[in-house]
């Protein structure tokens, strides 16, 4: 088989360069301490520190479309209220 097989179905136009698709033919499990520690948490203090210089704040990664988070901002903004 060759790379020419699979199809990527995602919306909108997408190409994806050699380097990522190699990079993609490696699992990541999210609870591993390498993956958690050295690329969730690393992520996560770099949104936040860009978002705000206050204490007692963080971020969350949402796995989703953009559709998702934008309810999920909505959904955090606005409150149950809403």
């Amino acid at each position: 088989m060759t790379s020419r097989n699979y199809l990527l179905l995602t919306p909108g136009p997408l190409t994806t360069s050699r380097t990522v698709k190699e990079a993609m033919l490696f699992d990541s499990c999210t609870w591993d301490d390498d993956y958690n520690i050295g690329v969730v948490e690393q992520i996560r203090q770099q949104l936040t520190a860009l978002a705000t210089a206050s204490e007692g704040y963080t971020s969350v990664l949402l796995q989703g479309s953009g559709s998702y988070a934008v309810e999920a901002v909505l959904g955090s903004a606005l409150g149950a209220a809403g």
